[in-house]
């Protein structure tokens, strides 16, 4: 069986049963309090980080996913950034053959200008 760890924060949780398409769309503190030894806790306080009562939290917060955006992201943009430069080359060399046409075509034309005047001698 295979385990995820969450590179924001840590967590193990088997491959089967990760499905974060239910987290909350908040960044939640719970205020806890023990009911005793083995009787686990009760949540006392929620509230959003988001609502800027701790700064230094949601700065670390901010500065992981950061992070872990660079690393899922940062190819996916190189590629992209590539594929433009690619676009761009592939733009200016096209212009560079219409201009080379253009001047094959012109020769091609004072050629043909040219036997003209020669039929026209002959004749």
């Amino acid at each position: 069986m295979s385990q995820v760890i969450c590179p924001l924060c840590g967590k193990f949780v088997s491959v089967r049963h990760y499905d974060p398409s239910g987290f909350e769309e908040d960044i939640l503190l719970v205020q806890v309090q023990g009911l005793g030894r083995g009787k686990g806790v009760e949540i006392v306080e929620k509230y959003s980080l988001l609502n800027g009562e701790n700064p230094e939290l949601l700065d670390l917060i901010s500065d992981r996913v950061a992070v872990i955006y660079d690393l899922l992201y940062e190819e996916t943009e190189e590629t992209e950034d590539n594929e433009e430069e690619s676009d761009t080359r592939q733009h200016e060399s096209l212009t560079e053959l219409d201009e080379l046409d253009k001047e094959i075509l012109s020769a091609e034309e004072e050629y043909e200008d040219i036997n003209d005047l020669d039929e026209d001698i002959l004749e």
